[in-house]
């Protein structure tokens, strides 16, 4: 855990010698600001009920916390903050907050507390005239911070969410160290203080507040307001909260279902200039509608469409397959013929693909129809083949044979030939 500054006292800082800068350095001392705050305060019916102060080491940065003895709300008191230095690294800073009486923490409020004036020229005077505004106008502050308290109280955020916002306050805009990012964490599991709940924007409020309690006197004003400004930019916190009359209920409708969840809001991303996704679908469907309306309204391309190009399926016609009415099913035809010697034969036809039309049936049928030839040629085989060879007409003469088979090898040979012969003849 981070080392916390310690708390000082008034005579400790009075004590710290004045810095020796040049001519046109005006000094702010830390006594001039003590005495005239209690001065402006006393004047405008402000008691200081406690004073707390914060120094480094050396005591050239100095800071100021007063409860004023002011608060309309328990929770929250009046309280008047200070910052100065003596070795520039940080310019007077004054602002009219609320101090949280349980934690010891503060409120600024983020659209004040950020006049800052160099030690120059008559800074001194300008210093006086400064806290005198703040002052007048105290009761305006301090009632807006009450406001801001209420509404944060009304926001539900789970662990989710409050962790996307430590992210931020953290990385982005770096006004937690990590030690302080820690306490906060640990917070978030395990609150220090009692809350009506502890999920409520308030609590996490007072989860940062608590670790800027351990942040440097130079940065620890500004820390607090640009808190309360993150704060109030993503939840509109600017605007007093506003009494909501009840509205008149309507018999006609059947009572809401109390026991059915209730969707949550993400209070995070109500900011007016965001728009949702579920929206943004619409919308693009919407445009995608629009402009198929328009391209079909479109004169250009309609004529591309006219009435008479579009067919009506009960116009389309069918060519019908007609078969002949002559023509034997190819099933019944059988063929049946007897041999010379008595003997009866059947030949079935096989009938052809149904695929063919008509004209290629006929042709086939045709085609494997015998004729009158095809049968005295089939009946002369048979009388070959049951014939025997005595009285089968060969009609071959020995002449006939002696034309077609030379069965002497030598007769035709001539005397030049004989050298020729082959030995084995």
């Amino acid at each position: 855990m981070p080392k916390k500054i310690q708390n000082t006292t008034k005579a400790t800082l009075i004590s710290v010698p004045l810095p020796n800068h040049a001519a046109t350095y005006t000094v702010i001392s830390h006594q001039f600001v003590i005495d005239y705050a209690f001065q402006s305060l006393a004047a405008a019916g402000f008691g200081i009920v406690e004073e707390e102060y914060r120094c480094t080491a050396d005591g050239q940065i100095a800071q100021g916390i007063y409860k004023l003895n002011f608060n309309s709300d328990p929770e929250l008191s009046m309280m008047f903050a200070w910052t100065n230095s003596y070795n520039k690294q940080v310019k007077f800073k004054c602002v009219i907050g609320a101090y949280i009486n349980e934690t010891g923490s503060v409120m600024i409020s983020g659209n004040i507390g950020n006049w800052v004036r160099k030690h120059t020229g008559t800074a001194d005077t300008e210093v006086k005239d400064t806290i005198d505004q703040y002052v007048s106008n105290a009761h305006m502050y301090y009632t807006q911070l009450c406001s801001d308290k209420v509404s944060m109280e009304a926001i539900i955020l789970n662990k989710r969410r409050q962790a996307q916002l430590l992210g931020v306050l953290f990385a982005e805009y770096e006004i937690l160290t990590t030690e302080q990012a820690s306490i906060i964490r640990e917070q978030m599991k395990k609150p220090k203080q009692v809350f009506a709940n502890t999920d409520s924007l308030w609590a996490f409020y007072n989860f940062v507040t608590n670790a800027l309690q351990y942040s440097h006197p130079k940065t620890w004003l500004e820390d607090q307001r640009i808190l309360h400004y993150f704060i109030g930019t993503i939840c509109n916190l600017s605007a007093p909260v506003q009494p909501v009359s009840a509205p008149v209920p309507d018999l006609s409708t059947p009572p809401k279902d109390l026991s059915a969840p209730v969707e949550e809001v993400d209070p995070l991303y109500i900011i007016a200039n965001q728009t949702n996704i579920l929206d943004q679908i619409a919308d693009l469907e919407a445009d995608q509608i629009d402009e198929a309306i328009r391209y079909a309204e479109n004169d250009d391309i309609s004529e591309d469409y006219e009435e008479d190009s579009i067919v009506d399926p009960s116009d389309i016609t069918f060519p019908e397959v007609t078969v002949e009415d002559d023509l034997p099913l190819p099933n019944d035809i059988v063929v049946t013929f007897e041999d010379t010697f008595g003997n009866t034969f059947e030949a079935p036809i096989v009938p052809p693909c149904a695929g063919h039309d008509a004209e290629t049936e006929k042709e086939e049928f045709l085609s494997l129809t015998p004729t009158i030839a095809d049968i005295e040629e089939y009946e002369e085989e048979q009388k070959r083949e049951f014939m025997e060879p005595s009285e089968a007409n060969l009609d071959i003469t020995t002449e006939e044979v002696e034309d077609d088979f030379d069965l002497d090898f030598t007769s035709n040979e001539t005397e030049e030939d004989k050298d020729n012969t082959p030995d084995f003849f």
